[in-house]
This record gives structure tokens, sequence and C-alpha cells, in this order.
């Protein structure tokens, strides 16, 4: 069986993905601040981003129209239940020297992507987010913790280049903004992809085999 999350491939994957779908993304995020005051219409948008690397983790090239669609309407109720979940058990696992918070945090990382991309209820939602995510929490922590660290230093290195030179700093710190946003949402789309999809896959190939 395939080693899941292996290192090196999912970060060219997560870049190729970021890539490939920088100009979309931007379009979304555009049409979603252009859209966001319109009562109703603004909460499917909004889980719509929020549940973007469901989209990307098929390899496709979205549209950003997208974020219209009906669906993400139709489940805000379920959402707003999983986040409330999830941010008061977070909040409360802090107190506890912060390190369970990273961990549960890291467990229930899928389950809105599974909300959106399974239409499971919230709370089967969190329990198959923590059984897809056993024995993977380190490499995706490591994954994202990564990515970050060397997004950081590259604007760092950035803004000490360009110090003197405020207008094009501006410029391209607003371009780093967008690298960044599109790089870290296609690292949750290749887990999202590494853990979920690809048990689908094997699933769907079981009743082949048993042929």
């Amino acid at each position: 069986m395939e080693e899941k999350l292996q290192f090196v491939p999912s970060l060219k994957d997560a870049f190729a993905i970021g890539m490939k779908n920088l100009v979309p993304i931007v379009l979304s995020v555009l049409l979603w601040l252009v859209t966001v005051w319109i009562p109703y219409v603004n909460v499917g948008t909004t889980i719509a981003l929020a549940t973007l690397p469901v989209k990307l983790s098929k390899g496709e090239m979205i549209s950003p129209m997208f974020i219209f669609e009906s669906k993400y309407r139709h489940c805000m109720g379920e959402y707003f239940i999983l986040q409330a979940v999830i941010t008061s058990a977070i909040s409360v696992a802090f107190l506890f020297m912060i390190i369970p918070a990273i961990v549960l945090s890291l467990s229930w990382m899928l389950a809105v992507y599974l909300l959106v991309g399974k239409g499971m209820n919230w709370a089967l939602c969190l329990s198959e987010s923590n059984r897809l995510m056993m024995g993977y929490k380190l490499k995706a922590f490591f994954l994202k913790f990564v990515v970050g660290f060397v997004l950081f230093l590259a604007y760092y290195i950035l803004f000490q280049i360009l110090s003197d030179a405020s207008g094009l700093l501006v410029l391209i710190s607003l371009v780093y903004l967008l690298v960044s946003v599109c790089v870290m949402l296609s690292v949750d789309a290749v887990i999202y992809r590494e853990l979920v999809l690809s048990e689908d896959k094997v699933e769907e190939a079981k009743p082949e085999e048993a042929l």
C-alpha cells in the first residue's frame, strides 16, 4: 500500500494545485468581497471559500462562480453547529497548556471539508475526521508548519531587501499574501485528497476485486 502524505510529493502537489488555481481563487475572493453584504447569499459564499480545498483536491481548474452554488447555503445549519462545537472545544483545550488544542484541531481539521464533500452531519464529521487523521496528525502538522515557515521566511527576506522601496513592498506583500493563501489552501486539498479521496478509491475497487 502506498504511503500517504509523503512530504516532498505532497509539497509539490500543493504548490502545483495552488499555482494552477491562483487566478480563480483570487477571483473567488473578490466575488465574495463584492457580495458579502447580501444576507443569506453571504452564508453560502463564506462556506464555499472555507471548504475550497474540497474543490481543489480533485485537481481540476475551479470556476470562481462555484461560491454561489446552492449546496453551500443548504448546509449552513450543520456548518454553524460544527464550527461552534469545534471552536468551543478547542478554546477549552487551550486551557490545558495549548498542546491538547493543537492535537484536537489536527484531529478535526477534515470535519468541515467532510460536511461539504461527503454531506455528513456535524457529529459524524467530527468522528470521521478523527478516524481519518489517526496516525497522520504529525505528518499534517509538519507539512503545514514547514510550508508556513518557508512562506514566512521568503517574505522576511523580501522585506529586508525591499524595505526602502515602500511602494514596491506593498505590491509584493499583496502578491505574497495571495500566493500564500493559495498554497496553504492547496496543502489542505492534498491532505483531503490523500486521506479521504484515496480511501474512496480503495472502497470503489473492492467490489471489482471480489469479482
